[in-house]
This record gives C-alpha cells, structure tokens and sequence, in this order.
C-alpha cells in the first residue's frame, strides 16, 4: 500500500476509536452525570442512555473492523510483543462488545417505554451492573489499544 494511503488508513483508525472510545468516556464522565442533574432522575436519564447505547455498540462494530484492518495491516512490521498486545486487547473488545450486545436486550425488556420506568428493580440493576463491568472492561482494553496505536506511531 502506497504511504499516504497507510496513514489514511492509520488516521481512519486512530479517528473511529476517538470518536467511540472517546465518546464513551465523554457520555459516562459528563453527560450521565449531567444528565442526572438537569432531568432530575436516573431512569429518565436511562431512557436516553438506552438509546445512546445502542449508537456507541453499533459504532463499536466499525470501530473494531478498522482496529482489526490496521493490525493485520502492519503485522509484519511489528514485534511479536506489539502484535500480541494488540490482538489481545482487540480481543478483549470484541468479546466485551459481544456481551453488551447480548445484554442490550435482556435489560431493554425490563423497561416500560410507556410508562418510562423500571420494571423489576432488582432484575434490571442485577443486569445493569453486569452491564456497567463489562463495559468498564471494554474501556480498559481500548485504552490499552489506543497505547498500541501510539507506539505504531513511533516506531
């Protein structure tokens, strides 16, 4: 591949993963807590989370088949350490993606859109939580990646 069209590719990348990775970290940092504050309440700041999710997962599929073309692109050039590292937290991805994905749903049907609330408490939150450590691991593993990226960067 042609130089320039390496580092489109490179910038394509380093671009997806800021706008997911780095979107999670915005929405969980800033505008859950926010919107906690402005609507007064966390099942009405669900609501919009639910949906939010939804995009960030599905930005999530992208994400990772471009992670993915960029790793196997550039395999040959790095050390077997680099490559591993780099397989392995884009495993980690995947896998985390996988399960919210397979979560998604089982706790979109604890919710009544109607009435806008909670169905079963103790069932959602249980789920929830789950949710929340997954999606914790998920963060971890990218910015564990997004360190790969920067060292393919230097080297």
């Amino acid at each position: 591949m042609p130089p320039v069209l390496a580092r489109l590719r490179f910038l394509s990348v380093v671009l997806l993963l800021a706008v997911w990775w780095g979107g999670f970290t915005f929405y969980a940092l800033v505008v859950v807590p926010t919107g906690h504050h402005v609507l007064r309440s966390k099942v009405r700041q669900g609501f919009i989370t639910q949906q939010v999710t939804n995009k960030l997962n599905a930005l999530g599929v992208v994400t990772l088949v471009a992670l993915a073309w960029q790793v196997i692109a550039v395999r040959r050039e790095k050390s077997r350490r680099w490559l591993r590292v780099a397989t392995i937290s884009w495993a980690a991805q995947a896998v985390t993606l996988a399960v919210l994905f397979w979560l998604h749903p089982h706790l979109d049907a604890l919710l009544d859109p109607v009435a806008r609330s909670v169905i079963d408490d103790e069932k959602f939150y249980a789920l929830h939580r789950w949710y929340l450590i997954v999606a914790t691991a998920q963060w971890l593993a990218g910015l564990v990646h997004a360190g790969t990226l920067l060292g393919e960067n230097s080297a």
